[in-house]
Protein backbone atom coordinates (compact mmCIF):
# COMPACT_ATOMS: atom_id res chain seq x y z
CA UNK A 1 0.00 0.00 0.00
CA UNK A 2 2.62 2.38 0.41
CA UNK A 3 4.48 2.01 -2.56
CA UNK A 4 1.22 2.74 -4.23
CA UNK A 5 1.01 6.05 -2.28
CA UNK A 6 4.52 6.88 -2.74
CA UNK A 7 3.67 6.13 -6.64
CA UNK A 8 0.90 9.17 -6.18
CA UNK A 9 3.25 11.52 -4.83
CA UNK A 10 1.62 11.02 -1.28
CA UNK A 11 2.17 9.22 1.84
CA UNK A 12 0.64 7.83 5.07
CA UNK A 13 2.24 9.88 8.21
CA UNK A 14 1.61 9.09 11.59
CA UNK A 15 0.86 12.18 13.65
CA UNK A 16 1.28 10.63 16.98
CA UNK A 17 -2.09 12.46 18.18
CA UNK A 18 -4.34 9.83 19.43
CA UNK A 19 -7.39 11.92 18.22
CA UNK A 20 -5.85 12.72 14.41
CA UNK A 21 -4.11 8.75 14.03
CA UNK A 22 -2.80 8.87 10.46
CA UNK A 23 -3.02 11.25 7.86
CA UNK A 24 -2.20 11.55 4.06
CA UNK A 25 0.52 13.97 3.04
CA UNK A 26 1.22 15.45 -0.21
CA UNK A 27 4.72 14.76 -1.15
CA UNK A 28 5.22 17.27 -3.71
CA UNK A 29 3.14 20.25 -4.69
CA UNK A 30 0.08 19.42 -6.21
CA UNK A 31 -1.86 22.17 -8.42
CA UNK A 32 -6.20 22.32 -7.84
CA UNK A 33 -7.85 20.34 -10.42
CA UNK A 34 -5.17 17.86 -10.17
CA UNK A 35 -6.30 14.21 -9.45
CA UNK A 36 -4.43 13.12 -6.40
CA UNK A 37 -4.89 9.17 -6.50
CA UNK A 38 -8.10 6.62 -7.78
CA UNK A 39 -9.84 4.61 -5.46
CA UNK A 40 -11.06 1.47 -6.10
CA UNK A 41 -14.53 -0.08 -4.16
CA UNK A 42 -14.43 -3.30 -2.20
CA UNK A 43 -18.25 -3.19 -2.05
CA UNK A 44 -21.00 -0.90 -3.80
CA UNK A 45 -24.94 -0.97 -2.94
CA UNK A 46 -27.62 0.30 -4.74
CA UNK A 47 -29.92 2.96 -2.94
CA UNK A 48 -33.21 1.66 -3.51
CA UNK A 49 -34.94 4.71 -4.54
CA UNK A 50 -32.67 4.76 -7.61
CA UNK A 51 -31.76 1.59 -8.04
CA UNK A 52 -33.50 1.18 -11.59
CA UNK A 53 -32.03 4.44 -12.90
CA UNK A 54 -28.06 3.09 -12.76
CA UNK A 55 -25.96 0.44 -13.45
CA UNK A 56 -26.22 -1.58 -10.42
CA UNK A 57 -22.78 -2.76 -10.88
CA UNK A 58 -20.77 -0.21 -12.68
CA UNK A 59 -23.28 2.68 -11.62
CA UNK A 60 -23.58 4.89 -14.31
CA UNK A 61 -26.89 6.46 -15.50
CA UNK A 62 -27.99 5.07 -19.19
CA UNK A 63 -31.09 5.58 -20.72
CA UNK A 64 -30.60 4.31 -24.34
CA UNK A 65 -30.74 1.58 -24.50
CA UNK A 66 -32.40 0.95 -21.28
CA UNK A 67 -30.74 -0.82 -18.50
CA UNK A 68 -31.89 -4.23 -18.25
CA UNK A 69 -33.46 -5.82 -15.38
CA UNK A 70 -32.13 -9.33 -14.41
CA UNK A 71 -34.29 -11.95 -15.51
CA UNK A 72 -34.56 -14.37 -13.02
CA UNK A 73 -35.11 -12.36 -9.78
CA UNK A 74 -36.17 -8.95 -12.01
CA UNK A 75 -34.91 -7.02 -9.05
CA UNK A 76 -31.27 -5.62 -10.68
CA UNK A 77 -30.68 -3.76 -13.35
CA UNK A 78 -27.50 -3.66 -15.78
CA UNK A 79 -26.08 -1.66 -18.59
CA UNK A 80 -25.09 -4.56 -20.24
CA UNK A 81 -24.36 -8.17 -20.29
CA UNK A 82 -20.35 -7.25 -19.40
CA UNK A 83 -21.54 -5.62 -15.97
CA UNK A 84 -23.94 -8.65 -15.21
CA UNK A 85 -21.35 -10.84 -15.26
CA UNK A 86 -19.30 -9.12 -13.49
CA UNK A 87 -22.06 -8.64 -10.92
CA UNK A 88 -22.98 -12.30 -11.45
CA UNK A 89 -20.06 -13.55 -10.34
CA UNK A 90 -18.78 -11.53 -7.49
CA UNK A 91 -22.15 -11.59 -5.70
CA UNK A 92 -25.99 -11.57 -7.66
CA UNK A 93 -25.40 -15.89 -8.16
CA UNK A 94 -25.57 -16.30 -4.19
CA UNK A 95 -28.76 -14.03 -3.91
CA UNK A 96 -30.70 -14.07 -7.18
CA UNK A 97 -34.11 -15.80 -7.14
CA UNK A 98 -33.33 -16.86 -3.01
CA UNK A 99 -36.14 -16.21 -0.39
CA UNK A 100 -34.55 -13.56 1.18
CA UNK A 101 -37.23 -12.59 3.64
CA UNK A 102 -35.40 -12.97 6.75
CA UNK A 103 -36.50 -13.71 10.51
CA UNK A 104 -37.45 -10.24 10.99
CA UNK A 105 -38.60 -6.82 9.30
CA UNK A 106 -35.54 -4.57 8.48
CA UNK A 107 -35.07 -1.10 7.54
CA UNK A 108 -34.10 -0.41 4.23
CA UNK A 109 -30.72 0.81 5.42
CA UNK A 110 -30.19 -2.63 7.28
CA UNK A 111 -30.51 -4.33 4.11
CA UNK A 112 -28.00 -2.26 2.48
CA UNK A 113 -25.82 -2.87 5.21
CA UNK A 114 -26.07 -6.27 5.04
CA UNK A 115 -25.74 -6.51 1.59
CA UNK A 116 -22.68 -4.51 1.76
CA UNK A 117 -21.30 -6.81 4.55
CA UNK A 118 -22.02 -10.21 2.38
CA UNK A 119 -20.07 -8.65 -0.75
CA UNK A 120 -16.97 -7.59 1.12
CA UNK A 121 -17.21 -11.06 3.28
CA UNK A 122 -16.71 -12.65 0.08
CA UNK A 123 -13.82 -10.62 -1.34
CA UNK A 124 -11.85 -10.95 1.68
CA UNK A 125 -12.07 -14.84 1.67
CA UNK A 126 -11.60 -14.90 -1.92
CA UNK A 127 -8.37 -12.64 -1.09
CA UNK A 128 -7.30 -15.18 2.03
CA UNK A 129 -7.91 -18.13 -0.42
CA UNK A 130 -5.58 -16.55 -3.23
CA UNK A 131 -2.54 -18.66 -4.74
CA UNK A 132 -1.02 -16.28 -6.87
CA UNK A 133 1.91 -14.34 -5.66
CA UNK A 134 1.89 -10.46 -4.80
CA UNK A 135 2.55 -8.69 -7.94
CA UNK A 136 3.90 -5.11 -6.49
CA UNK A 137 1.80 -1.73 -8.31
CA UNK A 138 3.34 -0.65 -11.68
CA UNK A 139 2.01 2.82 -11.96
CA UNK A 140 0.14 5.34 -10.15
CA UNK A 141 -3.07 4.16 -11.36
CA UNK A 142 -2.69 0.40 -11.06
CA UNK A 143 -4.61 -0.42 -7.19
CA UNK A 144 -4.00 -4.09 -7.08
CA UNK A 145 -6.60 -6.31 -5.24
CA UNK A 146 -3.22 -6.70 -1.94
CA UNK A 147 -3.25 -2.71 -1.97
CA UNK A 148 -7.05 -2.00 -1.53
CA UNK A 149 -6.99 -5.31 1.27
CA UNK A 150 -3.89 -3.95 3.13
CA UNK A 151 -6.08 -0.30 3.27
CA UNK A 152 -8.73 -2.17 4.02
CA UNK A 153 -7.70 -3.82 6.88
CA UNK A 154 -6.15 -1.01 8.43
CA UNK A 155 -9.10 1.44 8.83
CA UNK A 156 -10.44 1.33 12.23
CA UNK A 157 -13.73 0.17 13.59
CA UNK A 158 -14.04 1.60 16.86
CA UNK A 159 -15.43 -1.48 18.47
CA UNK A 160 -15.49 -1.17 21.77
CA UNK A 161 -17.06 2.65 21.19
CA UNK A 162 -20.01 2.11 19.53
CA UNK A 163 -23.42 2.80 21.15
CA UNK A 164 -24.96 -0.60 22.86
CA UNK A 165 -27.77 -0.07 20.26
CA UNK A 166 -25.22 -0.25 17.16
CA UNK A 167 -23.90 -3.33 19.05
CA UNK A 168 -26.84 -5.39 19.21
CA UNK A 169 -27.70 -4.16 15.28
CA UNK A 170 -24.88 -5.29 14.28
CA UNK A 171 -24.66 -8.50 16.12
CA UNK A 172 -28.08 -9.77 14.43
CA UNK A 173 -27.27 -8.26 10.85
CA UNK A 174 -23.67 -10.56 11.41
CA UNK A 175 -26.11 -13.63 12.62
CA UNK A 176 -28.28 -13.00 9.33
CA UNK A 177 -25.63 -13.22 7.63
CA UNK A 178 -24.17 -16.32 8.77
CA UNK A 179 -26.86 -18.01 8.46
CA UNK A 180 -26.39 -18.10 4.42
CA UNK A 181 -24.15 -20.75 3.07
CA UNK A 182 -22.00 -18.56 0.93
CA UNK A 183 -21.00 -16.77 4.07
CA UNK A 184 -20.42 -19.77 5.79
CA UNK A 185 -18.10 -20.81 3.50
CA UNK A 186 -15.55 -17.84 3.83
CA UNK A 187 -14.83 -19.08 7.26
CA UNK A 188 -15.22 -15.49 8.84
CA UNK A 189 -16.60 -15.53 12.34
CA UNK A 190 -19.16 -13.17 13.73
CA UNK A 191 -16.85 -11.02 15.27
CA UNK A 192 -15.09 -10.29 12.07
CA UNK A 193 -18.30 -9.91 10.56
CA UNK A 194 -19.20 -7.07 13.38
CA UNK A 195 -16.08 -5.81 13.26
CA UNK A 196 -16.44 -5.15 9.15
CA UNK A 197 -20.25 -3.61 10.17
CA UNK A 198 -18.00 -1.02 12.40
CA UNK A 199 -15.50 -0.42 9.67
CA UNK A 200 -17.86 0.45 7.64
CA UNK A 201 -19.79 2.83 9.41
CA UNK A 202 -17.12 4.95 10.05
CA UNK A 203 -15.56 4.73 6.08
CA UNK A 204 -17.92 4.00 3.85
CA UNK A 205 -18.74 7.13 1.24
CA UNK A 206 -21.38 8.12 -0.53
CA UNK A 207 -21.76 7.43 -4.06
CA UNK A 208 -22.65 10.25 -5.84
CA UNK A 209 -24.03 11.28 -9.98
CA UNK A 210 -22.66 14.61 -11.85
CA UNK A 211 -25.37 15.86 -10.11
CA UNK A 212 -23.95 15.63 -7.10
CA UNK A 213 -26.70 13.14 -5.57
CA UNK A 214 -26.05 9.66 -3.59
CA UNK A 215 -27.08 6.91 -5.42
CA UNK A 216 -25.49 4.38 -3.66
CA UNK A 217 -22.62 3.36 -0.89
CA UNK A 218 -19.24 2.25 -1.25
CA UNK A 219 -16.26 0.94 0.60
CA UNK A 220 -13.56 2.70 -0.74
CA UNK A 221 -10.51 2.14 1.18
CA UNK A 222 -7.95 3.98 -0.39
CA UNK A 223 -10.30 6.87 0.01
CA UNK A 224 -10.85 6.07 3.47
CA UNK A 225 -7.36 6.65 4.19
CA UNK A 226 -7.81 10.61 3.83
CA UNK A 227 -8.97 12.52 6.93
CA UNK A 228 -11.96 15.23 7.86
CA UNK A 229 -12.00 19.20 7.32
CA UNK A 230 -14.54 21.39 7.49
CA UNK A 231 -12.55 23.36 5.29
CA UNK A 232 -11.03 20.66 2.73
CA UNK A 233 -8.53 21.25 0.18
CA UNK A 234 -9.76 17.92 -1.55
CA UNK A 235 -12.93 16.29 -2.56
CA UNK A 236 -14.13 12.71 -3.67
CA UNK A 237 -15.54 12.81 -6.79
CA UNK A 238 -17.43 9.64 -8.90
CA UNK A 239 -17.54 8.58 -11.99
CA UNK A 240 -19.70 5.44 -11.72
CA UNK A 241 -18.70 3.44 -9.17
CA UNK A 242 -14.97 4.67 -10.07
CA UNK A 243 -13.89 7.21 -6.98
CA UNK A 244 -10.97 9.75 -7.66
CA UNK A 245 -9.85 12.26 -4.63
CA UNK A 246 -9.30 16.22 -6.71
CA UNK A 247 -7.43 18.57 -5.07
CA UNK A 248 -9.13 21.96 -5.14
CA UNK A 249 -6.87 24.40 -3.71
CA UNK A 250 -2.86 24.27 -4.68
CA UNK A 251 -1.25 22.02 -1.61
CA UNK A 252 2.34 22.64 -0.62
CA UNK A 253 4.64 19.90 -0.45
CA UNK A 254 4.54 18.13 3.19
CA UNK A 255 0.93 19.86 3.72
CA UNK A 256 -1.85 17.18 4.78
CA UNK A 257 -4.70 16.71 2.29
CA UNK A 258 -8.28 16.48 3.74
CA UNK A 259 -11.66 16.13 2.10
CA UNK A 260 -15.09 16.44 3.83
CA UNK A 261 -16.97 13.24 5.64
CA UNK A 262 -19.77 15.88 6.10
CA UNK A 263 -21.57 18.52 4.01
CA UNK A 264 -20.06 21.63 5.58
CA UNK A 265 -23.18 23.67 4.78
CA UNK A 266 -24.27 22.12 8.50
CA UNK A 267 -23.77 24.49 11.59
CA UNK A 268 -20.93 23.88 13.88
CA UNK A 269 -22.94 22.00 16.71
CA UNK A 270 -24.39 19.57 13.73
CA UNK A 271 -21.42 18.53 12.19
CA UNK A 272 -19.46 18.23 15.27
CA UNK A 273 -22.25 15.87 16.84
CA UNK A 274 -22.09 14.25 13.58
CA UNK A 275 -19.15 13.36 13.41
CA UNK A 276 -18.83 12.31 17.21
CA UNK A 277 -21.48 9.57 16.54
CA UNK A 278 -20.33 8.19 13.22
CA UNK A 279 -16.61 9.00 13.74
CA UNK A 280 -15.91 9.37 17.14
CA UNK A 281 -13.45 12.26 16.72
CA UNK A 282 -14.03 15.87 18.07
CA UNK A 283 -13.21 17.97 14.71
CA UNK A 284 -10.14 20.36 15.21
CA UNK A 285 -9.90 21.91 12.08
CA UNK A 286 -9.63 25.97 11.23
CA UNK A 287 -13.16 26.19 11.01
CA UNK A 288 -14.08 24.50 14.09
CA UNK A 289 -11.26 26.10 16.13
CA UNK A 290 -9.60 29.34 16.16
CA UNK A 291 -5.94 27.72 14.97
CA UNK A 292 -4.79 29.94 12.67
CA UNK A 293 -4.08 33.61 13.05
CA UNK A 294 -4.39 34.03 9.38
CA UNK A 295 -7.71 33.00 8.21
CA UNK A 296 -9.59 33.90 11.77
CA UNK A 297 -12.87 34.57 9.42
CA UNK A 298 -12.56 30.96 8.96
CA UNK A 299 -13.87 30.83 12.66
CA UNK A 300 -16.66 33.24 12.23
CA UNK A 301 -18.53 31.68 9.34
CA UNK A 302 -20.36 29.58 11.76
CA UNK A 303 -21.15 32.45 14.10
CA UNK A 304 -22.43 33.95 11.00
CA UNK A 305 -24.34 30.97 9.87
CA UNK A 306 -26.07 30.61 13.32
CA UNK A 307 -27.81 27.03 14.09
CA UNK A 308 -30.07 25.01 11.90
CA UNK A 309 -33.50 25.20 11.96
CA UNK A 310 -35.26 22.15 14.56
CA UNK A 311 -38.47 20.61 14.69
CA UNK A 312 -39.38 23.35 17.55
CA UNK A 313 -38.78 26.10 15.12
CA UNK A 314 -40.68 24.34 12.32
CA UNK A 315 -43.41 24.32 14.44
CA UNK A 316 -43.48 27.99 15.56
CA UNK A 317 -43.65 28.95 12.34
CA UNK A 318 -46.51 27.83 11.66
CA UNK A 319 -48.21 29.31 14.11
CA UNK A 320 -47.00 32.67 12.83
CA UNK A 321 -49.38 34.77 10.89
CA UNK A 322 -47.19 34.72 7.31
CA UNK A 323 -44.53 31.33 6.80
CA UNK A 324 -41.15 32.48 6.46
CA UNK A 325 -41.31 31.44 2.77
CA UNK A 326 -43.85 33.65 2.04
CA UNK A 327 -42.08 35.93 3.63
CA UNK A 328 -38.91 35.69 1.57
CA UNK A 329 -40.75 35.17 -1.38
CA UNK A 330 -42.85 38.62 -1.07
CA UNK A 331 -39.36 40.42 -0.38
CA UNK A 332 -37.99 38.59 -3.65
CA UNK A 333 -40.85 40.16 -6.19
CA UNK A 334 -40.14 43.46 -4.56
CA UNK A 335 -36.65 43.07 -4.67
CA UNK A 336 -36.13 46.02 -8.05
CA UNK A 337 -32.95 43.97 -9.79
CA UNK A 338 -32.33 47.05 -12.21
CA UNK A 339 -32.20 49.19 -9.76
CA UNK A 340 -29.98 47.08 -7.40
CA UNK A 341 -27.33 46.70 -9.97
CA UNK A 342 -27.00 50.10 -10.88
CA UNK A 343 -26.59 50.57 -7.34
CA UNK A 344 -24.22 48.36 -6.65
CA UNK A 345 -22.10 48.24 -9.93
CA UNK A 346 -18.70 48.33 -8.27
CA UNK A 347 -17.67 51.88 -9.71
CA UNK A 348 -19.97 53.86 -7.16
CA UNK A 349 -19.17 52.58 -3.98
CA UNK A 350 -23.09 51.51 -3.18
CA UNK A 351 -23.48 49.80 0.15
CA UNK A 352 -26.51 49.48 2.34
CA UNK A 353 -27.21 51.75 5.40
CA UNK A 354 -25.10 50.62 8.35
CA UNK A 355 -27.83 51.72 10.76
CA UNK A 356 -30.79 49.47 9.51
CA UNK A 357 -30.64 45.19 8.95
CA UNK A 358 -29.26 43.96 5.94
CA UNK A 359 -32.51 42.57 3.85
CA UNK A 360 -31.66 39.67 1.31
CA UNK A 361 -31.34 41.56 -1.63
CA UNK A 362 -28.94 44.43 -0.47
CA UNK A 363 -27.51 41.88 1.26
CA UNK A 364 -26.67 39.90 -2.02
CA UNK A 365 -26.04 42.57 -4.49
CA UNK A 366 -23.43 44.29 -2.01
CA UNK A 367 -21.74 41.40 -1.33
CA UNK A 368 -21.52 40.13 -4.83
CA UNK A 369 -19.21 43.18 -5.57
CA UNK A 370 -16.51 41.14 -2.91
CA UNK A 371 -16.98 37.61 -4.19
CA UNK A 372 -18.04 37.14 -7.88
CA UNK A 373 -15.41 37.10 -9.41
CA UNK A 374 -12.76 38.33 -7.09
CA UNK A 375 -12.66 34.90 -5.03
CA UNK A 376 -11.25 33.38 -8.20
CA UNK A 377 -9.21 36.05 -9.92
CA UNK A 378 -7.76 37.92 -6.81
CA UNK A 379 -4.31 36.31 -8.08
CA UNK A 380 -5.13 35.80 -11.62
CA UNK A 381 -5.36 39.56 -13.06
CA UNK A 382 -5.23 38.08 -16.84
CA UNK A 383 -8.36 37.18 -16.23
CA UNK A 384 -9.87 40.78 -16.32
CA UNK A 385 -10.85 42.32 -19.74
CA UNK A 386 -9.06 44.85 -18.44
CA UNK A 387 -5.74 43.87 -17.93
CA UNK A 388 -6.00 43.14 -21.23
CA UNK A 389 -5.98 46.55 -23.10
CA UNK A 390 -6.31 44.58 -26.55
CA UNK A 391 -9.52 43.78 -26.15
CA UNK A 392 -11.78 45.21 -29.14
CA UNK A 393 -15.44 45.28 -28.00
CA UNK A 394 -17.14 45.67 -31.49
CA UNK A 395 -16.21 41.89 -32.41
CA UNK A 396 -18.01 39.57 -30.63
CA UNK A 397 -15.45 36.42 -28.89
CA UNK A 398 -15.87 32.92 -30.39
CA UNK A 399 -15.10 31.95 -26.60
CA UNK A 400 -15.37 34.03 -23.08
CA UNK A 401 -12.21 34.25 -21.91
CA UNK A 402 -12.20 36.99 -19.24
CA UNK A 403 -14.49 38.70 -16.82
CA UNK A 404 -15.64 42.64 -17.79
CA UNK A 405 -15.71 43.50 -14.02
CA UNK A 406 -12.98 46.16 -13.00
CA UNK A 407 -9.75 44.85 -11.49
CA UNK A 408 -9.58 44.31 -7.65
CA UNK A 409 -7.75 47.12 -7.54
CA UNK A 410 -10.22 49.42 -9.18
CA UNK A 411 -13.26 48.40 -8.14
CA UNK A 412 -15.36 50.61 -5.61
CA UNK A 413 -15.67 49.18 -3.08
CA UNK A 414 -12.25 48.36 -2.81
CA UNK A 415 -11.74 44.78 -2.93
CA UNK A 416 -8.47 43.53 -1.40
CA UNK A 417 -5.55 41.58 -2.99
CA UNK A 418 -5.91 38.05 -1.10
CA UNK A 419 -8.53 35.62 -0.90
CA UNK A 420 -8.73 35.98 3.00
CA UNK A 421 -8.50 39.16 2.95
CA UNK A 422 -11.62 39.45 0.97
CA UNK A 423 -13.30 36.96 2.94
CA UNK A 424 -12.29 38.31 6.87
CA UNK A 425 -13.38 42.23 5.26
CA UNK A 426 -16.42 40.83 3.78
CA UNK A 427 -17.52 38.87 6.94
CA UNK A 428 -16.89 41.57 9.31
CA UNK A 429 -18.89 43.79 7.27
CA UNK A 430 -21.62 41.78 7.64
CA UNK A 431 -21.59 41.44 11.55
CA UNK A 432 -21.70 45.18 11.49
CA UNK A 433 -25.14 45.52 10.78
CA UNK A 434 -27.66 45.43 13.49
CA UNK A 435 -29.62 42.32 13.63
CA UNK A 436 -31.69 43.63 16.72
CA UNK A 437 -35.34 44.51 14.90
CA UNK A 438 -38.03 41.85 15.99
CA UNK A 439 -38.91 39.50 13.08
CA UNK A 440 -36.08 40.42 10.94
CA UNK A 441 -34.83 37.66 8.34
CA UNK A 442 -30.88 37.45 8.66
CA UNK A 443 -29.69 36.92 5.44
CA UNK A 444 -26.72 34.96 6.73
CA UNK A 445 -28.43 32.38 8.46
CA UNK A 446 -28.37 28.67 7.74
CA UNK A 447 -32.57 28.63 8.89
CA UNK A 448 -32.66 31.66 5.47
CA UNK A 449 -30.28 30.00 3.25
CA UNK A 450 -32.17 26.94 3.52
CA UNK A 451 -35.91 28.27 2.71
CA UNK A 452 -34.05 30.57 -0.18
CA UNK A 453 -32.56 26.89 -1.06
CA UNK A 454 -35.97 25.09 -1.61
CA UNK A 455 -37.63 28.40 -3.07
CA UNK A 456 -34.57 28.05 -5.96
CA UNK A 457 -35.44 25.24 -7.02
CA UNK A 458 -39.49 25.49 -6.88
CA UNK A 459 -39.24 28.60 -8.53
CA UNK A 460 -36.95 27.25 -11.36
CA UNK A 461 -39.31 24.00 -11.67
CA UNK A 462 -42.36 26.87 -11.98
CA UNK A 463 -40.02 28.43 -15.05
CA UNK A 464 -40.01 31.87 -12.72
CA UNK A 465 -37.02 33.19 -13.80
CA UNK A 466 -36.30 36.28 -12.34
CA UNK A 467 -37.19 34.99 -9.26
CA UNK A 468 -34.85 32.22 -9.83
CA UNK A 469 -32.09 34.35 -10.89
CA UNK A 470 -32.27 36.88 -7.38
CA UNK A 471 -32.26 33.69 -5.04
CA UNK A 472 -29.67 31.88 -6.87
CA UNK A 473 -27.07 35.00 -6.81
CA UNK A 474 -28.43 35.13 -2.72
CA UNK A 475 -27.62 31.22 -2.57
CA UNK A 476 -24.34 31.81 -4.13
CA UNK A 477 -23.22 34.68 -1.37
CA UNK A 478 -23.75 31.85 1.11
CA UNK A 479 -21.75 29.12 -1.05
CA UNK A 480 -18.92 31.89 -1.17
CA UNK A 481 -18.44 31.69 2.73
CA UNK A 482 -19.33 28.20 3.26
CA UNK A 483 -17.29 26.52 0.71
CA UNK A 484 -14.13 26.88 -1.01
CA UNK A 485 -14.26 28.82 -4.08
CA UNK A 486 -13.21 25.82 -6.59
CA UNK A 487 -15.61 23.52 -4.96
CA UNK A 488 -17.93 21.10 -6.22
CA UNK A 489 -21.05 22.51 -5.18
CA UNK A 490 -19.85 26.05 -5.78
CA UNK A 491 -19.08 24.98 -9.37
CA UNK A 492 -22.45 23.55 -10.08
CA UNK A 493 -24.35 26.27 -8.45
CA UNK A 494 -22.44 28.78 -10.93
CA UNK A 495 -23.33 27.02 -13.42
CA UNK A 496 -27.01 26.80 -12.64
CA UNK A 497 -27.04 30.32 -12.35
CA UNK A 498 -26.00 30.41 -15.12
CA UNK A 499 -28.92 28.87 -17.10
CA UNK A 500 -31.17 30.69 -14.82
CA UNK A 501 -30.21 34.03 -16.10
CA UNK A 502 -30.07 32.48 -19.76
CA UNK A 503 -33.74 31.08 -19.47
CA UNK A 504 -34.78 34.93 -17.75
CA UNK A 505 -33.31 36.40 -21.45
CA UNK A 506 -35.55 34.28 -23.39
CA UNK A 507 -38.39 34.77 -21.04
CA UNK A 508 -37.93 38.58 -21.34
CA UNK A 509 -37.90 38.53 -25.18
CA UNK A 510 -41.13 36.40 -25.16
CA UNK A 511 -42.73 39.28 -23.21
CA UNK A 512 -41.17 42.29 -24.30
CA UNK A 513 -39.45 43.74 -21.16
CA UNK A 514 -37.03 45.79 -20.29
CA UNK A 515 -34.08 46.36 -22.70
CA UNK A 516 -31.72 47.86 -19.74
CA UNK A 517 -32.94 44.50 -18.09
CA UNK A 518 -31.97 42.15 -20.45
CA UNK A 519 -28.78 43.71 -20.34
CA UNK A 520 -27.86 42.88 -16.53
CA UNK A 521 -28.83 39.48 -17.35
CA UNK A 522 -26.55 39.06 -20.05
CA UNK A 523 -23.65 40.31 -17.85
CA UNK A 524 -25.20 37.69 -15.35
CA UNK A 525 -24.58 35.34 -18.12
CA UNK A 526 -21.31 36.51 -19.13
CA UNK A 527 -20.12 36.24 -15.43
CA UNK A 528 -21.34 33.07 -14.26
CA UNK A 529 -20.47 31.20 -17.35
CA UNK A 530 -16.90 32.51 -16.96
CA UNK A 531 -16.96 31.84 -13.16
CA UNK A 532 -18.28 27.72 -14.27
CA UNK A 533 -16.02 28.16 -16.91
CA UNK A 534 -12.75 28.57 -14.11
CA UNK A 535 -14.51 25.92 -11.56
CA UNK A 536 -15.78 23.24 -13.54
CA UNK A 537 -12.24 22.10 -14.80
CA UNK A 538 -11.24 21.75 -11.20
CA UNK A 539 -13.97 20.15 -9.42
CA UNK A 540 -15.05 18.02 -12.03
CA UNK A 541 -12.76 17.94 -14.60
CA UNK A 542 -12.90 18.64 -18.16
CA UNK A 543 -14.48 15.35 -19.17
CA UNK A 544 -17.49 15.72 -16.98
CA UNK A 545 -20.82 16.08 -18.93
CA UNK A 546 -21.01 19.55 -16.88
CA UNK A 547 -17.88 20.90 -18.38
CA UNK A 548 -20.21 19.57 -21.59
CA UNK A 549 -23.12 22.14 -20.64
CA UNK A 550 -20.97 24.62 -20.16
CA UNK A 551 -19.57 25.38 -23.21
CA UNK A 552 -23.15 24.23 -24.95
CA UNK A 553 -24.32 27.45 -22.73
CA UNK A 554 -21.49 29.65 -23.79
CA UNK A 555 -22.03 28.51 -27.36
CA UNK A 556 -25.33 29.66 -27.72
CA UNK A 557 -25.19 32.69 -25.81
CA UNK A 558 -22.34 34.13 -28.05
CA UNK A 559 -24.65 33.21 -31.17
CA UNK A 560 -27.26 35.02 -29.73
CA UNK A 561 -24.94 37.88 -29.41
CA UNK A 562 -23.56 37.72 -32.62
CA UNK A 563 -27.21 37.66 -33.95
CA UNK A 564 -28.20 41.00 -31.80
Amino acid sequence: MESYLELNNISLENSNDIIKGRFVKANIPLKKGSIVITSQPLGTVALPQTINEYCNYCFRKQTSPSLQRCSQCKKAYFCDMACFQNAWLSYHQFICGKKLTTSSVHAASDDMDLEMLEKVALNVSRFKKRTTPEQPPKDKQDETVHVTMQAFFSLMGHDNLQQKHVKEKFSHLATEALKKPFIQQTGLGHTDLIHYLNVFKSNNFAIDDKDMFAIGEGTYPIAALFNHSCRPNAVVMFEGAYASIHAIEDIQAGEEISISYVDAAHSRSYRQKALRDKYFFQCQCDRCHENNPDKKYLNLIDTLLGEEENDWDRAQELLESEAKDERILKEVKEWDLLQMCKQYDRKSDGFPDPEKPLTISNYTHYFIQFFAPYLLTWNQPELHQHHNHHHHHHTIPTSLNDFDDPLPSMAKPAVQNTYDSIMQTAIDKMLSYPTNSPNTIIPYRLTTLSTCTRLFYDEMAKGNWENSVKLGMYVMIQYCLIYPPYHPMLAQHFLILAKACWNSIIQSELIQDDRQLEKVYQRGVRRWIMSSKETIPVSFGKSSSLWRETLELEWIFLREQKLK
